[in-house]
């Protein structure tokens, strides 16, 4: 029989990716509505003229003489960020939708509690700003129920004025682990039990650990230290918290070091799964009172210094900090 050869059926390859894509905006209220703002189908859309994408206003702080010329820069004090929404909104349904549609909208707007704006870029990263509403426009050119849509000029504040990135994360761990021992001397000046045995890391320090902020400012992380350890302290240039009390295996303790937090330490079972405190307990007062709270400076490989007693784990986490939305 004669063989056939028969020609497999053409594939066209895949268009390639538009080289120029947008920004996405959203809204995400604070009673948790949320809202596309840049696609004009979802019946709401923002116009030209946004602002609060760039950067925020600060201002220079210096000192000068009149016997040298010029000013000596001490630093830059940022202010809250001002945004403004210019926006169409409407309904193709008739009054009674429009009104709906407007009223979930405005909900979503607060003097008081925040909502957040994300800017989705084309590389896949998100930048946030958290917002508050500070006012609008009052100026009604035509019947917006009767018409079904409405233009609108909204005026919101960041009082925290920097975008931020995404958290970003980072644990170290003791290795090499080796028996302390613990002298008659040391139980007594430090409260170790009899029976107890104690590890520690060859030097008793974490020497290698450093974090990357891609950020455009310095960042106060979060930090986690998981049990098991009898002391521990962590911290950034030359700024250390001191934790001095044991943490035993299963627990964990958790403090925030921006100073726009109340800068708790936090102490409680962990959830190793979730990853998450159980009814966490203030044990702030018993910080070493010579604690300092450092920020991590922007930059690459920036060195943390991390020294514990145990086989614990240390996690510090930011949120990298920005000034424009990209």
């Amino acid at each position: 029989m004669a063989n056939f050869a028969f020609a497999l059926p053409y594939v066209p390859p895949a268009p390639p990716t538009p080289p120029w894509r947008g920004i996405e905006l959203l809204w995400r209220g604070w009673d948790g509505s949320e809202w596309e703002l840049t696609r004009p189908s979802t019946g709401l859309f923002l116009r030209p003229g946004v602002r609060g994408l760039l950067l925020p206003e600060f201002d220079r702080q210096s000192s000068s003489s009149p016997a040298v010329p010029g000013s000596r820069h001490l630093g830059t004090a940022v202010k809250d960020r001002t945004a403004f929404w210019p926006l169409y909104l409407y309904s193709d349904q008739g009054s009674t939708d429009f009104m709906a549609r407007d009223r979930a909208f405005w909900k979503s707007l607060d003097p008081d509690l925040e909502g957040t704006w994300t800017a989705v870029l084309p590389d896949g990263a998100r930048r946030t700003l958290p917002l508050r509403l500070s006012g609008a426009d009052d100026e009604l050119t035509h019947d917006f129920v009767q018409r079904g849509w409405a233009r609108y000029g909204i005026n919101l504040l960041a009082d925290k004025p920097y975008w931020l990135g995404e958290t970003v994360t980072k644990s170290w761990g003791q290795g090499e682990m080796r028996p302390y021992y613990i002298t008659a001397e040391d139980r007594i000046t430090y409260g170790y039990p009899d029976d107890a045995i104690y590890y520690l890391s060859p030097g008793g320090s974490l020497g290698t650990a450093t974090f990357t902020n891609d950020g455009d400012v310095a960042s106060y992380p979060a930090w986690t230290v998981i049990g098991q350890t009898t002391a521990v302290s962590f911290g950034v240039d030359g700024k250390s918290i001191t934790v001095p009390f044991e943490i035993p295996e299963g627990y964990a303790v958790q403090l925030d070091s921006d100073p726009t937090s109340n800068r708790v330490l936090w102490y409680g079972e962990w959830d190793s799964v979730n990853r998450v405190m159980l009814s966490p307990i203030d044990r702030t007062s018993e910080l070493d009172p010579a604690s300092q709270f450092g920020a991590i400076p922007r930059g690459q490989d920036r060195p943390v210094s991390i020294a514990m007693t145990g086989s614990g784990t240390v996690i510090a986490a930011i949120q990298n900090k920005y000034r424009r939305a990209w």
